[in-house]
């Protein structure tokens, strides 16, 4: 093993320190905000209903609607994928198969929104 020696003068290098508690807090925070949000959207939806029983009929009425809202979402959101972002990615990807991965990735999760939306009768 060899070893290098390091005059008076020099100052021996800066170790820089990998900031993962920054990621890390980052993470939770945002995560505590998303559960937040949806404990007041909860609330204020039983708040605004009065009664648990109220806002799952509220919900079962408003199925079309909701539907219809999440698919114009979806819509929007694949435009704006198609028109401004895919191309850059595609540039900057390794790969092709990265940006076709979250493409699939995407579809699949908004089927399982669906799913899950239909089966909990919203």
């Amino acid at each position: 093993m060899a070893t290098a020696r390091v005059s008076m003068g020099e100052s021996q290098p800066e170790k820089r320190v990998p900031r993962r508690w920054r990621k890390t807090s980052g993470f939770i925070a945002g995560m505590v905000g998303v559960l937040l949000l949806g404990g007041c959207a909860t609330a204020l939806g039983l708040y605004l209903a009065g009664n648990e029983t109220a806002l799952t009929d509220w919900l079962k009425q408003a199925r079309v609607p909701l539907f219809i809202w999440r698919v114009t979402l979806y819509g929007t959101v694949a435009a704006m994928w198609f028109h401004r972002v895919r191309a850059t990615l595609l540039r900057q990807a390794p790969s092709r198969g990265v940006v076709y991965r979250i493409e699939v990735m995407m579809v699949c999760l908004a089927l399982l929104i669906e799913f899950t939306s239909y089966r909990w009768g919203m």
